[in-house]
């Protein structure tokens, strides 16, 4: 496979999941603890990490756009953007639940690494940030 390919992949997968996050942040701040009736946690932590979901998928999609257009800012924020969901993840789930949540953490890490891997194997399809000063 061509490394556009990973990038493309790993930017399709990094709108993916931010979308996600940004839904369940959503579902959040709409529902409160109400979204989820395992949810132990109350009133303002629910909201803060309902906010961290929301910034956090805004991020991840902004990211995946910039990589999908082949920006190197992007794919640094994107690789952040990626550590950053699996800690989230795992931060929030001990906020909301008492602890982190096994299925849900495994698939984050599991996302997470495709997300890593395709970047890495696609970094050398990244657009030359001095085409135009060449052209």
């Amino acid at each position: 496979m061509n490394p556009l390919r990973f990038l493309r992949a790993a930017g399709a997968l990094m709108v993916l999941v931010g979308l996600a996050r940004g839904a369940g942040g959503v579902a959040l701040l709409a529902r409160g603890g109400a979204a989820d009736p395992a949810i132990k946690a109350g009133g303002a932590a629910v909201v803060a990490a309902a906010m961290s979901l929301l910034l956090l998928g805004a991020l991840l999609v902004a990211a995946g756009v910039g990589v999908l257009r082949r920006k190197r800012a992007a794919w640094v924020i994107g690789a952040v953007g990626t550590v950053a969901f699996v800690l989230g993840g795992a931060v929030n789930g001990t906020v909301l639940y008492g602890r982190p949540g096994g299925g849900g953490t495994a698939l984050n890490v599991l996302a997470a690494a495709a997300i890593i891997g395709g970047l890495l194997a696609g970094r050398s399809a990244l657009a030359d940030p001095d085409a135009d000063l060449k052209n």
